[in-house]
């Protein structure tokens, strides 16, 4: 099957975006399949991609208002040099928009992959009238839209797409490439938060949680980094645990996988997540998850299972949560029990081949949608 995935952001930029996109191309072209991807230029940047597949760049249009239809350009190039016989979008704007028109011109059908800040309508596209009715007429001309789980489900349905045209698809993780590591070389037991420290993430209603902790014990380790990293490490600082916090910045590779593996439990205190790969990485290396009710979250932390939950945004909940996990040592031993059994659904080949299926029923090579 020859597929073009078009995209709006990839690597070498990081994220969980640009992560699902690297694995889904990588599973499909070790199956045979011709995957290749269509993503920007990343300025000032290298952007040369260590993968099995090809990356075609193109550079990104001034303004995502006026003049996206100019991608048409590098996608019709794309198409004539690889005649891709389906086109799957990761964003529902400005990539599928472009695509549509595309797909009146060449007759290509395509599927969108809303990555969750492109179709919330908090995010910067739904904001603007203008643009969220270009969202919406997109998706409805979408063979298939899909969505990472039940919460985006809901926010793609209010958005007026018929729910007979979604497809849940969940993230995937290598649970392989997890399985094994060496100790983090940190000399105390700590508990762990990841991620782009942004505001949507939380990590200011951690660090609150944190200091209410009576421990000085454990350690917090904070890995990523933002525009709000500067304001964390003052922020700690007030709070008097500076000296138990490391800001340990972006982390990648086996370095990743040793500091999940050496964690206590893994914190994760978004305002807002519509499906968190950092869960999904933490539970493949074995560690239970501390989760804000909100989202996706709830589809991935069965509370009392393989994790808890707690009420988004409350720091004397997640302090109170943290402080248990501390307490108790039995109950984060009977949290990491659960981890194996729910987390194996979410390997890459299987999901993978979720959406490998999609392309065929869309191409007529399988039952109907």
């Amino acid at each position: 099957m020859r597929i073009c995935a078009f995209a709006d952001t990839f690597a070498p930029l990081v994220g969980g975006a640009q992560t699902v996109l690297h694995n889904l191309a990588t599973q499909l072209t070790v199956r045979g399949d011709q995957f290749s991807v269509l993503a920007p230029y990343v300025r000032g940047q290298d952007n040369r991609v260590d993968a099995n597949y090809p990356v075609h760049r193109y550079l990104n249009p001034i303004s995502k208002r006026f003049g996206v239809r100019q991608l048409l350009l590098p996608l019709g190039w794309r198409y004539l040099r690889q005649r891709f016989e389906i086109l799957h979008c990761h964003s529902a704007y400005p990539c599928a928009y472009v695509a549509k028109t595309f797909q009146r011109a060449c007759g290509i059908p395509f599927v969108v992959r809303p990555y969750g800040g492109d179709v919330l309508s908090e995010s910067r596209v739904c904001r603007n009238p203008r643009l969220k009715a270009r969202v919406q007429a997109t998706l409805a001309a979408a063979e298939v839209v899909i969505a990472q789980g039940r919460f985006l489900r809901d926010v793609i349905l209010n958005l007026g797409v018929p729910e007979r045209r979604i497809q849940i698809v969940n993230n995937g993780v290598d649970l392989n490439s997890f399985s094994r590591g060496t100790p983090f070389p940190h000399l105390r037991p700590y508990l762990l938060g990841m991620g782009n420290l942004v505001k949507r993430k939380g990590f200011d209603i951690l660090l609150q949680a944190y200091a209410q902790c009576p421990t000085s014990d454990v350690d917090l380790l904070i890995a990523g980094d933002g525009i709000e990293r500067p304001g964390l490490e003052k922020l700690a600082a007030e709070l008097g645990i500076r000296s138990r916090v490391r800001f340990i910045g972006h982390v990648e590779g086996q370095t990743k996988v040793d500091v999940y593996r050496s964690a206590m439990c893994l914190i994760c205190p978004s305002r807002s997540e519509p499906f968190s790969n950092v869960i999904l990485e933490s539970l493949a290396a074995g560690l239970p998850v501390i989760a804000s009710a909100t989202g996706g979250n709830e589809e991935q932390i069965e509370h009392g299972a393989h994790g808890l939950l707690f009420p988004s945004e409350n720091v004397a909940a997640l302090a109170d949560t943290m402080t248990r996990i501390l307490n108790e040592p039995h109950l984060l031993s009977q949290l990491r029990a659960k981890v194996p059994a729910f987390i194996k659904r979410f390997d890459w080949p299987h999901v993978a081949l979720q959406y490998r299926e999609i392309y065929e029923r869309v191409l007529g090579r399988g039952t109907s949608l």
